[in-house]
């Protein structure tokens, strides 16, 4: 929650700073993070309590340890695709080099001294992967359908010289997930923690903040559609997903293979975003004809307009429009009304127009990119 006020406070002051005027005055960012995966979290723990997915406490910490400092490299990997394999492996690791005899594929004589070292088998990583795989599921819908709502640029400038505007795409929000958990692990510490029992187990509740995000940089393409090719992406990593578990039913090692190939593939996922940038050229540069839209204020006359990030402003109230100053002359020429020639990023020419503010003829809601 402190991370996520920082870097709204960051974003404000550097908006404030670099175009005279906050594009989003609101702290979205916190908005998002408190209610983005509060449905999912809601639909998630129902499913997962009815269905019986119990996740250890030591998977737990673990996952905790991992989530705080993926943090340290901002919102790049702090997706379940890295910190729930991640905590897996450790957590095999672990095992390992504490002798456990817990995974149906390590030797049966070995033992470790982890706090639920009989929990901590192949039900566990498959149980770890179904939630997952829900997680996964959830967060392709979700940055598909919102990551691209909220552009604010950044200032680069070419070899040559030129100020080209380049857009940070970092979703982040947290999603609680009400978790079984084996054992008396809580009643230990806290003997007023609610323990439900089933047969001879003991089990009880937990909450879990599930910590999800991505962080990638958009400058070469149209936003909407980059989006929608990493969403494709990790469609397939969701797809290697469901193999694993399906191939651990016959290959004892699926599970473990499955979250390398998840980690692997994420990473591959940024890199191939980052090579579809570098072969294309430079969208939100400065415009030989008209002036650049690199910023849309949210309930102004732009937004009425349609207005979008990347489009180009050719004509404003039938006068041709070449720098920053013959945009404002040309809206001055009418204070309540606002006529516009726009050239979208393909090229497109269209016309819009709405009213404007009576008392703000200059502010119709436009960031552009000044040559």
């Amino acid at each position: 929650m402190v991370f996520t006020i920082w870097t709204s406070y960051r974003r404000i002051n550097h908006e404030r700073s670099n175009h005279r005027v906050a594009i989003y005055n609101t702290l979205y960012e916190i908005k998002n993070y408190l209610l983005l995966g509060l449905l999912f979290g809601v639909v998630g723990s129902i499913l997962l309590t009815i269905i019986g997915v119990p996740v250890t406490m030591d998977w737990i910490i673990i996952y905790q340890i991992v989530a705080i400092v993926s943090l340290i490299f901002g919102y790049r990997f702090i997706h379940p695709l890295f910190t729930f394999s991640i905590s897996s492996l450790l957590l095999i690791g672990l095992s390992f080099m504490l002798n456990s005899s817990d995974f149906s594929f390590m030797p049966s004589t070995w033992y470790h001294p982890l706090s639920q070292a009989e929990f901590n088998g192949k039900p566990l990583l498959m149980n770890v992967f179904i939630i997952l795989i829900f997680l996964l599921a959830t967060s392709i819908f979700t940055i598909k359908r919102t990551a691209d709502r909220h552009l604010s640029a950044r200032f680069l400038k070419t070899k040559r010289g030129k100020k080209i505007a380049k857009y940070p795409i970092k979703p982040f929000w947290v999603l609680p997930l009400l978790l079984v958990v084996p054992g008396e692990s809580f009643h230990a510490f806290f003997s007023w923690w609610p323990v439900f029992s089933i047969g001879n187990e003991q089990y009880s509740f937990f909450w879990l903040p599930v910590l999800m995000g991505l962080q990638f940089t958009v400058q070469s393409q149209i936003p909407k559609e980059a989006v929608s090719k990493i969403a494709k992406d990790l469609m397939i990593l969701l797809g290697i997903a469901l193999i694993s578990v399906i191939s651990s039913f016959w290959v004892p090692y699926a599970l473990v293979a499955g979250f390398v190939l998840l980690i692997v593939g994420g990473l591959i996922t940024l890199d191939r975003h980052r090579k579809r940038e570098k072969q294309w050229s430079v969208l939100f540069g400065p415009a030989e004809n008209g002036i650049k839209i690199i910023g849309i204020r949210p309930d102004t006359p732009a937004e009425k307009m349609n207005l979008m990030v990347g489009d180009t402003i050719i004509e404003c109230n039938n006068l041709t429009i070449e720098t920053e100053t013959d945009f404002y002359q040309a809206l001055s020429k009418n204070s309540v009304y606002c006529h516009l020639k726009v050239s979208g990023v393909d090229g497109e020419l269209r016309l819009t127009e709405t009213a404007i503010y009576a008392d703000s003829p200059h502010e119709i809601g436009v960031v552009i990119l000044t040559k």
